[in-house]
């Protein structure tokens, strides 16, 4: 299985990869190599540690069939959870002019949004823009083009 490590967090594997690569003895003098003679305690994330937003619904109802109480709410979202495709447990938006769209949690979103605007090719371009770069690579989040405007406040190289 791989899993996408955000660039802020490289720096772990670079430190793994060169441990990994190292013969013991050896060694790499920019690392600290030893061994442990007892278990370690082992990280555990849960579903607790995620701040619940709009994709939690519509995954609720696609894979458990959970819908609210109000029967209005509920029509409204069969109806919304049928532009929904969920692929390898990650939800995706089915497109008109591309094949499927990812969804964004928020975090994600403000992640997206900060790599594509200040990145290697960013081009500090407005909110319009920004969230139509997005849109066009692929990305999807329904707030997209207000979060766009929340964040070109926030920068200030704009």
């Amino acid at each position: 299985m791989v899993q996408h490590v955000l660039r802020e967090k490289n720096t772990q594997a670079d430190l793994l990869l060169k441990l990994a690569s190292t013969k013991s003895r050896t060694g790499n003098r920019s690392l600290i190599q030893g061994l442990v003679k007892e278990p370690t305690v082992a990280l555990c994330v849960t579903r607790a540690d995620i701040v619940p937003s709009w994709i939690d619904v519509i995954t609720d109802f696609s894979e458990n069939g959970k819908l609210p109480d109000d029967h209005k709410t509920a029509k409204a979202l069969r109806r919304e959870a049928a532009k929904y495709v969920i692929v390898q447990d990650q939800l995706f938006k089915r497109g008109l002019n591309q094949p499927l769209f990812k969804c964004l949690r928020p975090d994600q979103t403000d992640y997206v949004l900060r790599e594509v605007h200040e990145g290697c090719c960013g081009h500090h371009i407005g909110g319009k823009a920004l969230a139509r770069k997005l849109v066009r690579a692929g990305y999807y989040s329904p707030s997209m083009m207000a979060d766009s405007h929340e964040f070109m406040k926030k920068c200030k190289k704009c």
